[in-house]
């Protein structure tokens, strides 16, 4: 497929994570994802209170990271945390789950806090890294959570490099080709953001959103 044949404002989403962003930077980010009427939008739980002065929210869903990047709340504080972020416009959650319960063969541990998000009623997104999990964890946490009803899955954290098309063949064929793939990391121009939606990607999240959008204007 090309460029023609995906609505980029939709399946581009931008990320604004970055925590040493000024408020001018985060002001132009906000303003571009406007220009572009970008629909979706990853956000920590800090910066979502600005989004709600900055962005009209009927026009986007916002989706906000919990537990990230160290997968280290503590399962009891989880409700609460949803709770805050649903105060605050956020139409989805995008969760790092808890791997070393799996490596301690806690797998009762791993599925609770999946069910806690899955109790709070808003769609849920699960992020993984293809690149450090041991392959057996890797699956394990797979059919867990393709057992518990998860459709949304993103592969991709900030902290490994862009992966490659045979990488990104193997994960459809962990999750299956009825999930949801949202693919981060390293995707800064159009011609990348191409191969991995021609690949069966649903989505893209990056911070450099604005490279991409460039990119289709010089066509």
């Amino acid at each position: 497929m090309s460029q023609n044949d995906y609505e980029f404002n939709e399946v581009i989403h931008a990320t604004l994570l970055n925590p040493y962003l000024s408020k001018e930077n985060f002001q132009i980010n906000c303003e571009l994802i406007t220009k572009y009427n970008i629909r979706n939008i990853s956000t920590s739980l800090y910066f979502l209170k600005y989004l709600n002065d900055a962005i009209n929210y009927k026009n986007c869903k916002i989706n906000t990271l919990i537990s990230y990047p160290l997968a280290d709340i503590p399962s009891k504080f989880l409700s609460e945390i949803i709770s805050y972020a649903k105060e605050f416009g956020a139409n989805s959650i995008e969760f790092l789950p808890r791997f070393f319960y799996l490596s301690d063969s806690k797998e009762e541990d791993f599925a609770r806090e999946i069910e806690i998000l899955i109790q709070s009623g808003l769609p849920i997104t699960l992020i993984f890294n293809y690149y450090k999990l041991d392959s057996n964890v890797l699956s394990k946490a797979i059919n867990i959570c393709l057992e518990m009803g998860i459709e949304n899955f993103q592969f991709g954290d900030g902290f490994e490099p862009y992966i490659n098309k045979n990488d990104i063949n193997q994960i459809i064929k962990l999750i299956g080709y009825k999930s949801k793939l949202k693919i981060t990391g390293g995707i800064k121009h159009l011609d990348q953001a191409i191969e991995i939606l021609n690949l069966g990607a649903s989505s893209i999240g990056t911070s450099d959103f604005h490279m991409i959008f460039k990119d289709l204007k010089l066509l």
